[in-house]
């Protein structure tokens, strides 16, 4: 699971700096900072600052530092979350987007589907038999069936920002029970542990100007869609909506 000493510990690594060489560079002592990575002195404000400077962290990676290094926030258990979305004009609105033959779902930072419409259930097959977590069913760990590698042309770039974004969640939601056990499920998927354990990638959304690549249900054929992730007035509830370009370009 993430927490702080150990994620700057692997930024550190991964930018190969010897703690003595980033102790320098952060103006701190050598034993400051093991003690920071090894979890047993909180980190300074001042000095986090300087961290992300020094270790040119991306936008998404400083968000990432900075929830490790303020206290976790809880996560609203799926069923409270799924009575607070189970209002009239939730599903009125899915009911809306059903007619309009677009996928619409409300889904919490874990990627458990909370409430859905038809469309969406008719894209993402058998979700239900994964507790309804789009994250196990995308990576299935402890079955070789196949499940998004049918439906998804890029199934790798895909696999890396599902990982991205669940590391993002991950360590905002860190004590949360449910979180723990995602992820221990979740590293029973060989292809969901390589790319945790190799990529320090975190994301936070969908970028709508970055379309990804899928196979048609109907015709096979490859065709891009576009997927919008918003928050629906909390951060731990938000509406999914995804939609066809057509043929790729």
């Amino acid at each position: 699971m993430p927490d702080f000493g150990g994620w700057v510990r692997r930024v550190r690594e991964q930018r190969r700096l010897t703690r003595s060489r980033a102790a320098g560079l952060l103006h701190v002592s050598t034993e400051l900072l093991k003690k920071i990575e090894h979890g047993n002195v909180a980190c300074s404000p001042a000095v986090l600052d300087h961290l992300v400077t020094t270790y040119d962290l991306d936008h998404t990676q400083q968000r990432h530092t900075r929830d490790l290094a303020h206290p976790a926030i809880p996560l609203s258990p799926v069923a409270e979350l799924r009575a607070r979305a189970g209002s009239p004009e939730h599903r009125a609105k899915l009911a809306y987007l059903d007619r309009r033959n677009l996928a619409g779902a409300y889904v919490d930072p874990l990627w458990n589907v909370v409430l859905a419409n038809d469309r969406f259930r008719a894209e993402l097959p058998d979700v239900e038999h994964y507790r309804d977590n789009i994250a196990l069913w995308f990576f299935h760990p402890g079955s070789s069936t196949p499940t998004a590698e049918a439906f998804v042309v890029q199934w790798d770039c895909a696999a890396a920002h599902l990982v991205a974004s669940l590391r993002g969640a991950f360590g905002r939601h860190r004590t949360t029970p449910a979180v723990f056990a995602l992820y221990q499920q979740l590293r029973g998927a060989g292809a969901f542990a390589q790319i945790w354990d190799t990529s320090l990638s975190v994301a936070y959304g969908f970028r709508t100007e970055q379309p990804i690549l899928v196979h048609d249900s109907a015709t096979g054929e490859p065709c891009t869609a576009r997927i919008h992730l918003g928050a629906q007035g909390s951060p731990d509830l938000h509406f999914f909506l995804a939609y066809r370009d057509g043929p790729p370009s």
